[in-house]
């Protein structure tokens, strides 16, 4: 895996010390040589305009051989302007006068001979009378003074780097607050809108254009995202609502809401696997109206929905909540009793729902309704292994109440239903 790159600020800053420190020592070094040459320029002129100014000072002296006046004119312009010598000589070669600077410092001699490698500090001029040339004086000027100068100018630049390195500085930490930090404010706000699904979030303005942009369009990407996601949210609970109805739908019944048939037996198998695992016990009783057909006969389909909703009713409030009641289909309904101490408590229940469902049954529309129901009473493990044995077993003893005596209940008895239980096996 790549490793990621150096950050921008780091990268920015780099590139304005690369960039400053460039623009710095050229422009110092710029200044430096102009004012080396410049200064070198000045040098031998002024040299050569103090050596014209001697000799045209001692222009008497040197026609009458004056040695006297000459080595006066030559000292007092000479420790005037500086030299470190001057000389004057006669057209025969002797000299006339000298002049040599004095106690001089180890520091100054030093300064000075740096100074006469970086300038030219020899000059000469003719002494004439009468346009013929009586002599020359020659001079030498003093390094120590113009590398001084110089030490200043290279101060003055040296100031004016500090100055534009300031400046560089000040640009590089507007270049942080103008650049990136908007850039990882942006970031910071995308790793959150990522990780933490926060996508309310919205970039600030910026003062830079092309940042601000940038932000304008991510809060825009932000503001779609943010809308697409509600709408999939919404078509999702709208999902989830239908696939619950027709979850529901699908193991309940619509008239008495009871679950229905696949249900039960979904609830009976659980109940038989729990009851096997523990040696535990449970019921099921099946139920079915005893005069049904002829109350649709008579007052109507309407009439019979009354009755089943009334029959499903009565049934769920004699139960616990652990017990289910189901609705198989037409006016058949089907109990689970679990768990159960033995086959009296599920007969002390079908008593009571028989009862129950023995009382008339008081239509707003119909008025009174007689109605009962027969009941067969199943017992796991003695009568079925399984859920549909159970069922099949209760089936057959309902059967046997309704035959006998309808609107009572009664245990399932292999020898007495062992027509119906061959059916069973």
């Amino acid at each position: 895996m790549n490793q990621p790159g150096q950050p921008l600020l780091k990268a920015l800053r780099a590139a304005h010390v690369r960039l400053g420190l460039l623009a710095v020592i050229a422009a110092g070094l710029m200044l430096t040589v102009v004012s080396l040459l410049t200064l070198r320029t000045y040098v031998e002129q002024n040299l050569q305009l103090v050596a014209r100014s001697i000799a045209y000072s001692a222009e008497a002296a040197t026609v009458f051989n004056d040695p006297a006046s000459a080595t006066e004119i030559v000292t007092m312009i000479a420790a005037q302007e500086g030299l470190l010598s001057a000389d004057i000589v006669r057209r025969g070669g002797a000299t006339l006068a000298s002049y040599a600077r004095e106690g001089e410092a180890p520091v100054d001699a030093t300064l000075a001979r740096i100074g006469t490698l970086l300038f030219p500090l020899r000059a000469t001029a003719p002494i004439t009378h009468q346009d013929h040339e009586v002599g020359q004086v020659s001079v030498r000027g003093n390094g120590s003074v113009y590398l001084l100068y110089l030490l200043q100018v290279v101060a003055a630049v040296a100031g004016c780097m500090a100055v534009i390195g300031w400046w560089v500085s000040r640009l590089s930490r507007r270049v942080e607050s103008e650049i990136v930090d908007p850039l990882n404010r942006l970031a910071s706000l995308t790793r959150t809108a990522r990780t933490e699904r926060s996508l309310s979030l919205r970039a600030p303005p910026a003062v830079v254009r092309e940042i601000h942009t940038l932000g304008e369009d991510f809060n825009a990407l932000l503001a779609e995202i943010q809308s697409r996601e509600a709408e999939l949210v919404a078509k999702h609970d709208d999902l989830k609502t239908a696939n619950e109805s027709l979850s529901y739908l699908a193991f309940h019944d619509s008239l008495t809401g009871l679950p229905n048939r696949a249900s039960f037996l979904q609830h009976a198998s659980r109940a038989v696997a729990a009851g096997r695992g523990h040696a535990g016990k449970a019921a099921v009783l099946y139920l079915d109206s005893d005069n049904f057909k002829s109350v649709n006969d008579r007052l109507g389909h309407a009439a019979g929905d009354d009755v089943l909703i009334e029959t499903a009713r009565r049934i769920r409030a004699l139960l616990r909540e652990s017990d289910v009641v189901a609705r198989l289909g037409g006016d058949e309904f089907a109990v689970l009793l679990a768990p159960i101490r033995g086959a009296e408590d599920a007969t002390r229940i079908a008593g009571e729902i028989a009862a129950a469902l023995r009382a008339p049954v008081a239509s707003a529309k119909f008025g009174i309704i007689q109605a009962s129901a027969s009941i067969g009473v199943a017992v796991f493990p003695g009568h079925g292994a399984n859920a549909q044995a159970l069922l099949l077993a209760a089936d057959a003893a309902m059967y046997r109440a309704k035959t006998t005596q309808p609107g009572s209940y009664c245990v399932f008895d292999a020898v007495l239903d062992d027509e119906t239980n061959t059916h069973i096996a």
